[in-house]
Order: structure tokens, then C-alpha cells, then sequence
């Protein structure tokens, strides 16, 4: 680990232990590791099952369209997210890295998921959930596809959703907001939501020791319940925030050097920012490195956490501290040995990268999750399944858990730390555990 600029949490001699044990296959309950036999390694199932001995009947019933997607030999998927518009995610990247697990899967454990295959078919949504809507209906009635993934973006996640809901197709994706998406029957957050990440942030601010604090929010309404769960636990945690400004989602350079002119005025140490990676790099760190003002920017989610991020906003970005439901490329080896030299075999010879990597534990987590569910493969089934299932654990995440009352189902995240020097974020503490 370099030499910090700040401080930052430190990992643990027991955090550590954890990762050696996980490397050597002593970590219970981890996927991957065991790829190649029978089962659902990493999937902890109550002994009952979803209508067992003093369990609720399941909540779901098998429709018309209930095996649409499935065959004997084949799983369809369908994964939709920006790899155009205002925020894009790198194209190359997620073209090859969507399905990279599942070939891993079927050339070294072919007899995994009941001897199916899984094949994803992929739609770039645009930035834009008029857009998402339509190319998630596309996936599910000219595709056919079993089952729904939201790659990025919560205005289109959510929007996404509520028709898969609509529809009874079960929609997956990384946690973003709660607001909106509470109430679908078939939505499930994988990961921490934003919201659920707030005090994991203001518990590293006081770490930190930082004294003025800034938000900064894109004006969505999909970033409110985030916006004021943060507001909440800083306040219950004594922190002092001095500008709380909302930002255009697709804000101009000018629009973000206004914002950074407020920040500054302040005196802000350290910003809650959730916002798009486009505005974060161009518009707000950009422009406050112009101004000779550097605070640290510390957020929720995914996207603002990705190496792309870096490699184009560095030395601005510099100053970066973002939670991610999976961890660095510095660490993944000893979280799951397949990852690293899977991907370039399934890949055409190209080098892992996060993305590739963020994809490939989605996947991971997927497989058990079709794995618990059984030979009989339906929607209902499903979700089912995995509103009934104790965890999926699969070595990467922390470990996932549904009931049928609560659908978001992560745990913990991991915390990143930006490198300008290397222009790759270091996983400054693995497996920070929520509440």
C-alpha cells in the first residue's frame, strides 16, 4: 500500500487472515472456489425450503410466461445499461465482460446448473429510462429473456424495473435507491443500496476526522432517499454540513465549477457525492483542481468507483474515496483464484479490467442463485428461491440475503482508495459490514 495523503481506515490483522483464508478455499460458504462440483456452494438454504415445516406458502405463482427464457440446454438473460449518453460505461469492456463467467462456468464445471448454458443478450439503454424501458421490453418479447439485469444508472434501473414488475420478470441489479423500487415484487438489489451506504460514509468521515462537510447530489429524484439518509446520519453522527446543493444530472463544466465555487467558499474538507462519473471528472473535480481546492470526495455506489474513472480524471480525482460492492483488482485473487486467468482465455487475449470484474461477480452470484432454484427453472421458482434462501455468498460480495419482505439484500461493501500513480483504485478495506 503507498503512503496515504490522509488517513484512511486501516485494514485489520483479522481482515486480513480473512483474505489469506479465503485464497486457500478455508473461507466457509465461498463460491468459485469449488466451482467444478455438485450443488450450490456458497448458497445457504433453511433445511424447510420456502414452504416448509412452519413457513409462509411461496409468493410467487408459476404464470403462462413462467419458463419463457429457459429450455433444457439454455438460460436467457438480459442485461441493459449506458454505454452511450451522458455517462457511458466503456463499451469494449462490457461487450466482453458480460458473459465471461458464464464460459468460464460451462468450460470447467459443465454439468453446473443442470447441464444448461447461459447466454446474455445485451441492449445500451442511452442514459436515459424512456430508453431503458423500451429496449427491457425488446429483451423480454423478442428475446425472450428469463430474466432482467441493470447494469448502471438508477433513473434507468428504476424505470426498468417497474415495467419488469409489470411484466412478472424477475430484475436484478447493483444496490442504488430504495425510493421507488420498494414495493416491486420482482426487483432485487444485490448489492448495498446508496441509502443503506450512508453510515458506512459518515462512520469514515469521522475516521477521517474531517470537520466541514459538503453534498452534492444530482437533481433525480432517484437520489433523494440517498440524499436524505445521509443528511440524517451525519447529523445523528455530529457532522457539520456547511453546503448541500443539488446538481444537474448532466451538468456543464460551468454548471460544476458553480458548485465547486460554493464548496470552496465553505471551506469543505470532505463531499458526499453522488452524481454521474462524467460530472464528477470533467465538471466538479476538474474544476475545483483549477480553483487550488482539493477536498476529498467520498460517495455510495459503483460507477464514480470504476478505474475508467481515473484514468481519465486523474491527477483532479486524486482525492477519491468510494464504497463498491465489489473490491480492487489488488485483491481479487485472493477473493477468487478463476477470475484473473479465466479472463483472458474467454476473452481473446484482453486483460481483465474492473468492469469485467463487477460483471463476472453478478454472474457468480446469479449461478447460485439458479443453482438453489433447482433443475425446474421458472420464474416463480426464482425468486422463490431466493427470497427464501438463508445467503448467497460468492467470495466477492459480501454476503447477499432477501426475505420476501426485503429485497435488498446486501451486506456490507468495500472501500476504495483512488492511485493517480497507478490510476487504479486500491481496496483500502474489504468487507465493510452495514449496520
Amino acid at each position: 500500500m503507498r503512503t496515504q495523503r490522509r488517513p484512511v481506515l486501516a485494514i485489520s490483522i483479522v481482515l486480513a487472515l480473512a483474505l489469506v483464508a479465503a485464497g486457500c478455499g478455508q473461507k466457509s460458504g465461498v463460491a468459485g472456489q469449488e466451482v467444478a462440483t455438485g450443488g450450490a456452494p456458497g448458497a445457504t438454504t433453511p433445511a424447510a425450503g420456502a414452504e416448509g415445516e412452519g413457513e409462509p406458502a411461496a409468493a410467487h405463482e408459476a404464470g403462462p410466461d413462467d419458463k419463457v427464457g429457459v429450455t433444457d440446454d439454455e438460460i436467457v438473460i438480459g442485461v441493459h445499461a449506458p454505454v452511450t449518453g451522458a455517462s457511458p460505461i466503456p463499451q469494449d469492456s462490457f461487450e466482453v465482460g458480460k458473459d465471461i463467467y458464464w464460459k468460464f462456468l460451462a468450460d470447467s464445471a459443465p454439468d453446473q446448473l443442470f447441464g444448461r448454458t447461459v447466454r446474455v443478450v445485451f441492449r445500451d439503454d442511452k442514459f436515459n429510462p424512456n430508453e431503458a424501458v423500451r429496449v427491457c421490453r425488446e429483451m423480454v418479447e423478442q428475446e425472450k429473456a428469463f430474466l432482467l439485469v441493470g447494469g448502471g444508472g438508477a433513473d434507468q434501473i428504476t424505470a426498468c424495473a417497474k415495467y419488469a414488475d409489470e411484466a412478472g420478470v424477475p430484475y436484478l441489479s447493483a444496490g442504488v435507491n430504495e425510493a421507488g423500487l420498494t414495493d416491486l415484487s420482482t426487483y432485487f438489489a444485490t448489492t448495498l443500496s446508496y441509502p443503506a451506504q450512508a453510515p458506512l460514509i459518515v462512520d469514515l468521515m469521522k475516521e477521517n476526522e474531517f470537520q466541514k462537510i459538503g453534498v452534492v447530489t444530482a437533481d433525480t429524484p432517484s437520489f433523494q432517499d440517498a440524499h436524505d439518509a445521509f443528511v440524517k446520519a451525519a447529523e445523528d453522527g455530529g457532522l457539520d454540513i456547511v453546503v448541500d446543493t443539488p446538481i444537474n444530472k448532466t451538468a456543464s463544466p460551468t454548471e460544476a465549477l458553480s458548485v465547486v465555487n460554493d464548496l470552496k467558499g465553505a471551506d469543505v474538507e470532505a463531499v458526499f457525492l453522488l452524481a454521474s462519473p462524467t460530472v464528477y471528472v470533467t465538471g466538479l473535480a476538474t474544476g475545483a483542481r483549477s480553483q487550488g481546492f482539493e477536498p476529498t470526495w467520498v460517495g455510495p455506489g459503483v460507477t464514480s468507483g470504476l478505474n475508467a474513472v481515473l484514468t481519465f480524471g486523474c491527477p483532479a480525482v486524486e482525492k477519491g474515496l468510494f464504497f463498491s460492492p465489489f473490491p480492487g483488482l489488488d485483491v481479487i485473487d485472493d477473493l477468487d483464484k478463476d477470475f484473473t486467468p479465466a479472463y483472458p482465455k474467454f476473452a481473446g487475449g484482453e486483460e481483465a479490467d474492473d468492469i469485467g470484474l463487477a460483471l463476472w461477480s453478478l454472474n457468480k452470484a446469479l449461478a447460485l442463485m439458479f443453482e438453489a432454484t433447482g433443475k425446474d427453472l421458472g420464474r416463480a421458482a426464482f425468486m422463490n428461491t431466493i427470497e427464501s434462501t438463508e445467503e448467497f455468498d460468492n467470495g466477492i460480495y459480501p454476503p447477499v440475503r432477501f426475505t420476501a419482505d426485503d429485497h435488498f439484500g446486501g451486506t456490507g461493501a468495500h472501500l476504495l482508495d483512488a492511485n493517480c500513480t497507478s490510476k487504479l483504485y486500491e481496496t483500502a478495506e474489504p468487507f465493510v459490514e452495514a449496520g
